[in-house]
């Protein structure tokens, strides 16, 4: 019988818990002395939280020579221990050996086997003899709150005989099983436009797979959620929404899971949240060279940020102007006159896109010319017999009337000659005395407006001489440097005296013997224009003056066809003072 067993434990296995990612050893050996120890998890050993798990331990005897120590017959135990992972819970054991069943009491919590009767050794302890071996099995539950992942068999304890001394470690000798996971994992997809625009309703979708696991989705904007949660379909979850911030809005979605399905979230996807803007522009129809023409722009909404280049055609109009709630304004002067097509062109910042304005025409023009206006002719008329009442307008216009009041009174308007800017208007006057003549140009393109100041003409009564009448015709000279043909003809024939031709105020020559009532000049007009010719008749002792009504011809430049021609306004008859 061998002597008593020293108190030795030999304890295999490593700590309770997750192990290092060796992969999982379902059964181990280990020889020691005379010690053979066999460990194995009967079944699978995979388990998930709240299942089960078996483990059983052969300790066989052998003879061979180990560490100096003679060969022995046989092997006695004093007890056999095995400590569970942390918070398993031992749920059946046996003991079996060679030489009988035995039965068995427990200690240190349940996990130590001792022999209580039937005993072949010390009471308490086993006696194994060569090809004998004790059989420990134990079964436990593993907890339904386990983590997932690798864990030992738990330590192993027994005390031999075979041994003396301190406390012999075996910690490789570990038999492990795998916790596994009961939830699926899953991941999450979001899909979600690049850009989008204030105020419109973009989608944001949420692919969750696998395509049935069950749970809900939260969209998130950074921090902050996005609506509250959507329940997934068939893998998918969809958000319709609007964003009323401009910029980069990171966008994800996280996925809660349901009953045997992981969480997920998915990346984060940058949407770029943009407003659209429009900008139209305010500017002048016309301009004048060298005064101020302001252009205003104004950009929609009011709050966009950005600026504003104003282009004439294709070339800038300064520098860009910052907008200030809706508005950038330029001013500028134009140093010549032409035409532009002014426009506003708005660069946003912060998120507001780029928008230009329609173009504005812009005619710019010289400034206008000054005008004087005077009135020059009749000093004289007598009463009833018809006169010309004759203005000049400086510095020569382009085109226009002059009306003609007489104390006050309009009596009528003539064109202004733009040859000579001479306007000549037959009047007759009602009353003899003192009658005040005005004259007011009424303007014309480059030319202001501009009033005379009063002429007094010196009106008298008629007296015994016999009214003669006086008509003009012109022919020819509607072409700078061609001769003109001015034929007065006075009624009665046989009156005697003479005609002084006019071109506006000026006179043509000399005044023209009248012969048988008529009196030819020729004349040659040398600038281009509109022109007033008059024939005056000075009539002898017995026949009293007379003037002719203004005809008007058009002189064109040398070399074309010829001006507008001339026009007879008629004969003005009567006397034109003495």
């Amino acid at each position: 019988m061998i002597a008593a067993s020293a108190a030795v434990g030999l304890m295999l296995g490593v700590t309770n818990g997750i192990a290092a990612a060796d992969p999982p050893a379902s059964s181990r050996t280990l020889q020691d002395a005379q010690i053979l120890l066999t460990k194995e998890v009967v079944g699978s050993n995979v388990v998930y939280p709240g299942g089960s798990v078996t483990y059983k331990t052969t300790l066989g005897y052998t003879t061979a020579n180990g560490a100096g120590n003679a060969p022995l017959n046989q092997l006695s135990i004093a007890y056999v221990r095995e400590v569970p992972p942390a918070g398993w819970v031992n749920t059946a054991r046996s003991l079996s050996y060679a030489g009988g069943g035995g039965s068995f009491s427990t200690q240190d919590g349940g996990q130590k086997v001792t022999c209580s009767s039937g005993c072949t050794f010390l009471v308490g302890g086993y006696v194994i003899k060569s090809g004998q071996s004790a059989v420990l099995t134990t079964t436990y539950t593993v907890p339904a709150n386990t983590p997932p992942g690798i864990y030992d068999s738990g330590a192993f304890s027994a005390q031999p005989n075979t041994w003396s001394g301190g406390e012999r470690g075996a910690n490789d000798f570990g038999v492990f099983v795998q916790v596994a996971d009961p939830n699926v994992a899953t991941t999450t997809d979001l899909q979600a436009p690049a850009t989008a625009k204030t105020g419109e309703s973009v989608t944001l979708t949420a692919n969750v797979g696998p395509a049935n696991a069950v749970g809900t989705v939260q969209f998130k904007d950074g921090d902050a959620n996005i609506g509250g949660p959507v329940a997934v379909s068939g893998g998918v979850a969809t958000l319709a929404h609007t964003f009323d911030t401009l910029g980069a809005h990171p966008i994800t979605a996280a996925f809660a899971a349901g009953a045997g399905f992981h969480n997920s979230v998915s990346g984060v996807k940058t949407v770029d949240v943009t407003a659209d803007t429009t900008t139209s522009l305010s500017a002048p129809a016309t301009a004048v060279v060298g005064d101020d023409v302001a252009f205003t722009a104004t950009v929609t909404p009011a709050g966009a940020t950005g600026q504003v280049q104003f282009k004439d055609g294709g070339t800038d109009l300064g520098a860009p102007v910052d907008v200030v709630n809706g508005q950038a304004t330029l001013t500028r002067k134009f140093v010549e006159a032409g035409s532009h097509n002014v426009t506003a062109n708005f660069v946003g910042t912060g998120g507001y896109a780029n928008s230009a304005s329609a173009a504005s025409a812009l005619t710019v023009t010289d400034a206008d010319f000054t005008t004087t206006t005077t009135v020059v002719d009749p000093a004289t008329a007598v009463v009833g017999t018809p006169v010309n009442l004759s203005a000049t307008v400086f510095p020569i216009p382009s085109a226009g009337d002059v009306t003609f009041r007489v104390d006050g009174n309009v009596v009528g308007t003539a064109p202004v000659g733009t040859g000579d800017g001479v306007a000549v208007l037959p009047h007759t006057f009602a009353a003899a005395g003192s009658a005040n003549v005005t004259a007011e140009f009424t303007g014309a393109a480059g030319f202001t407006p501009s009033t005379s100041g009063a002429f007094t003409v010196s009106v008298s009564n008629p007296d015994n001489r016999t009214a003669t009448s006086t008509g003009l015709v012109v022919a020819g000279g509607g072409v700078v440097g061609q001769t003109a043909t001015f034929t007065a003809t006075v009624d009665p024939a046989n009156a005697d005296g003479t005609v002084q031709f006019k071109v506006g105020n000026t006179d043509v020559g000399g005044p023209v013997a009248v012969v048988n009532g008529v009196a030819t000049l020729t004349h040659t007009f040398d600038a281009e224009g509109t022109y007033a010719v008059t024939a005056e008749f000075v009539g002898g002792s017995a026949f009293k003056n007379s003037v002719s009504g203004p005809t008007v011809i058009g002189v064109g430049p040398a070399g074309t066809g010829g001006g507008t021609g001339s026009a007879d306004l008629g004969s003005v008859t009567g006397l034109f003072g003495q």
